[in-house]
C-alpha cells in the first residue's frame, strides 16, 4: 500500500494537469486507506493479538510516507513489543513519542503507554511521576483529546490497581465509567471496578457482577486479555463462594481463549490457578503439567505470583508423594518468590509513600511561591503609600513575617511526619526493613569499635498464610497489630532495636547480649506470641505462634546481613522442627 502511494506521488510531481490531480487523489484515498487499518490495528490488539503482531509487522516493511502516519505505526509497534512481554523494547521505541509525536492525542497516549510500560519494568516511581504530572495536566476529557484523557484514566486504574492500591484503581475507574466512554474503555472500568471490589473484600459482590462486566467486554469485541483476566477474578471468586468444582469448570473452560492472547502473564495466570484447583481436585498429573507450564512460560520473571503459586503446587504434590528432597527444592523455590514479592509489595509501597510525599511538597511549595508573589505585589503598593499610611504597612508587615514563620513551622512538622511514615511500619509502629537496617548496621559499628557483643533475634509467624486465607486479609493485618504489641510487652534484658523486615518476619538486635540472654529474651516472645489473641471480624478470637532463630556476634562478626543469614537458617530450621520454638544458629 506505500510503496503505491510513493509510486502516486512520483507521478504527481512529474505530470501537470488533470493527470496530476488525480494521482494526488489516489494518493489521499491510500493514506486515509493506511489510517483506518492503523486505527483498526489499535483496537485489535488486546482483541486478537496474534492477527495485531502478524499485520503490525506487514506494515513496517513498507513504511508509511507522511510522519505522523509513521509515528503511530511505531506507537503500534511499541504495542506489539509490550504484548510479548518485552517490556524494555516497547519503551525504547514509544519514550520518544510521547516528548515528540507530531499529533497531541499521540503524544498523551505514548505518554500513557509510557505509564504501563513503566509497570511491567518494575519503575514504579517513574510511572506514579508519569501519571501524576499527565493526570494534573489533564484534568477534563473534552475535544479531541477526549478519547486518549479516558485512556489516560483507565491507565490509572490498572497502574494503582498494580501497586496494591485498590481504592484509587477503583476511583479512576468509576470516573471512568460515569464519563461515557468506549466500549473499549467501558470494558476497562468494569473490569477493574470489580477487581477493586474484590481486592477490599466487598460482600456484596455477586456473579452477576462479573457477568454485566464481561458483556461490557464483548459489547466492545474485547473477547482476548480482558476477558481473560476477568474469567480468572471470577473463578477465584468462585472458588470462595461456590467451591473448587466451579471454580475449575470456569478456568478449563476459558483456557483456550487465555492461551490464544499469547500474554505472558496472563496465560501463567491461569496455568498456576488451575494447577490449584487441579491439586484441590485430586487430580495431581494434571495439576503438576499446568504448574510446570506456569514455571515456563513465567522463565523471564522467575519471582512472579504464578511462579509462586506453581511452585507451591509442586512442593504440595512431592510431600504427598513422599519425594522429601524434590519437597524440599519446590518449597525453597515458593519461599523465594513469596520473598521476592513481599519485597516487591515493599518497593511498591516506598514508590506510592515517596510520590506522594513530592506531590504535597510541590503543592506546598506553589502555595508558598503564591504567597511570596501576593507579599511582593503588596509591598509594592503599600510603599506608594508608606507616608499616609505607615503604621498600617508596619502592622501588615508583622503579619506578613509571622506568616512566613507560620509556613516554616508547618513545613518542618511535615517533614517530621513524612520521615516518621518513612520510617515505622504503620500496621505495627515497628521499624520498617530500611530503618531497622540503618539502625543495626550503626549498632554493629559501635559494638565493634568498643569489642561488646550483640544477639540477633529472627521470629516468622507461623502458617501465617493460613490466617489470610481463613479469616480474610483485615484479620491477617489485626493479628500482625496483636503480636507487635504483645512482643513489645515483653521486657528487653538490654537496649535493643525491633523491626518488621517482612510480611509476617521481624527481627530484633539486642546491644550487648550474649548468647543465653538473647534465648531467654527469644522464649519471653515465644510464649507471650503464642498467647495474644487478636479479635478479627465478628468476634472470633485468633491466635497464632512463631519460630524464632538466634545469631550473635560471636557467630558472624559485626556483619548484618551474615546475622540476618545465619538467624533465617536458623528459623528454617525450628519451622522444619515443628514450629513454634527457638532455634539458635549453626555455628552456635
Amino acid at each position: 500500500m506505500n510503496r503505491w502511494a510513493l509510486v502516486l506521488l512520483g507521478v504527481a510531481l512529474a505530470i501537470e494537469g488533470p493527470v496530476a490531480v488525480a494521482a494526488e487523489r489516489a494518493a489521499d484515498t491510500l493514506d486515509n486507506a493506511l489510517q483506518a487499518e492503523m486505527a483498526r490495528l489499535y483496537a485489535l490488539r488486546t482483541v486478537d493479538p496474534l492477527a495485531f503482531v502478524a499485520r503490525t509487522r506487514e506494515l513496517e516493511a513498507g513504511p508509511p510516507p507522511r510522519l505522523a502516519q509513521r509515528q503511530f505505526l511505531q506507537f503500534l509497534a511499541a504495542n506489539r513489543e509490550g504484548l510479548e512481554g518485552r517490556f524494555v523494547e516497547a519503551m525504547a521505541r514509544v519514550e520518544p513519542l510521547a516528548a515528540t509525536a507530531e499529533d497531541p492525542a499521540l503524544r498523551l497516549m505514548a505518554g500513557t503507554y509510557v505509564i504501563n510500560m513503566r509497570a511491567g519494568t518494575r519503575e514504579f516511581e517513574a510511572g506514579l511521576r508519569d501519571l501524576d504530572r499527565l493526570l494534573k495536566a489533564h484534568p477534563k476529557a473534552e475535544g479531541p483529546l477526549r478519547e486518549a484523557v479516558h485512556t489516560l484514566w483507565a491507565t490509572a486504574s490498572i497502574f494503582y490497581a498494580e501497586l496494591g492500591k485498590p481504592e484509587l484503581s477503583a476511583w479512576h475507574a468509576q470516573r471512568l465509567a460515569d464519563a461515557v466512554p468506549s466500549p473499549r474503555n467501558a470494558c476497562t472500568a468494569q473490569h477493574f471496578i470489580i477487581r477493586a471490589r474484590q481486592a477490599t473484600a466487598d460482600r456484596t459482590l455477586s456473579g452477576s457482577d462479573f457477568e454485566r462486566a464481561d458483556q461490557a467486554c464483548r459489547a466492545a469485541n474485547e473477547n482476548g486479555v480482558f476477558l481473560g483476566f476477568s474469567a480468572l477474578s471470577h473463578a477465584r471468586f468462585l472458588r470462595d463462594t461456590e467451591g473448587n468444582d466451579a471454580a475449575l469448570a470456569l478456568v478449563m473452560a476459558q483456557r483456550d481463549g487465555i492461551e490464544s492472547t499469547r500474554y505472558p502473564r496472563l496465560v501463567a495466570e491461569a496455568h498456576a490457578l488451575a494447577a490449584e484447583l487441579l491439586l484441590a481436585a485430586g487430580r495431581m498429573t494434571q495439576a503438576e503439567s499446568e504448574a510446570q507450564r506456569a514455571i515456563e512460560t513465567s522463565k523471564d520473571t522467575p519471582t512472579s505470583l504464578p511462579v509462586a503459586m506453581a511452585e507451591k503446587v509442586l512442593f504440595d504434590i512431592h510431600r504427598q508423594r513422599g519425594d522429601a528432597s524434590g519437597a524440599l527444592r519446590h518449597l525453597q523455590r515458593h519461599i523465594a518468590a513469596n520473598r521476592a514479592l513481599a519485597e516487591e509489595g515493599l518497593t511498591k509501597e516506598r514508590a506510592f509513600r515517596t510520590v506522594q510525599h513530592e506531590s504535597l511538597q510541590r503543592e506546598q511549595q506553589l502555595a508558598l511561591a503564591t504567597e511570596r508573589n501576593q507579599m511582593l505585589d503588596l509591598e509594592a503598593r503599600l510603599a506608594k503609600a508608606e507616608s499616609r499610611n505607615a503604621a498600617a504597612l508596619s502592622a501588615l508587615l508583622l503579619l506578613t513575617v509571622a506568616g512566613l514563620v507560620l509556613w516554616g513551622w508547618r513545613l518542618w512538622a511535615d517533614a517530621q511526619r513524612f520521615r516518621a511514615l518513612a520510617q515505622t511500619d504503620p500496621l505495627t509502629g515497628l521499624a520498617t526493613r530500611q530503618h531497622f537496617a540503618e539502625l543495626a548496621a550503626a549498632a554493629l559499628e559501635r559494638g565493634r569499635a568498643d569489642g561488646r557483643p550483640l544477639a540477633l533475634v529472627a521470629f516468622d509467624l507461623d502458617q501465617f498464610k493460613g490466617v489470610n486465607d481463613r479469616h480474610g486479609h483485615r484479620a491477617g493485618d489485626a493479628v500482625l497489630r496483636t503480636i507487635s504489641e504483645a512482643v513489645r510487652a515483653v521486657p528487653a534484658p538490654l537496649p535493643c532495636i525491633f523491626g518488621r523486615i517482612g510480611g509476617e518476619e521481624f527481627a530484633v538486635l539486642l546491644d550487648g547480649a550474649t548468647e543465653a540472654q538473647a534465648a531467654t529474651y527469644a522464649e519471653a516472645l515465644r510464649r507471650a506470641i503464642a498467647s495474644a489473641e487478636a479479635v478479627v471480624e465478628g468476634g472470633r478470637a485468633v491466635t497464632v505462634t512463631a519460630s524464632f532463630g538466634l545469631s550473635g556476634t560471636h557467630d558472624a562478626s559485626h556483619d548484618l546481613q551474615a546475622l540476618l543469614d545465619l538467624s533465617d537458617r536458623a528459623l528454617y530450621r525450628a519451622k522444619n522442627g515443628g514450629r513454634d520454638r527457638v532455634m539458635a544458629s549453626d555455628a552456635a
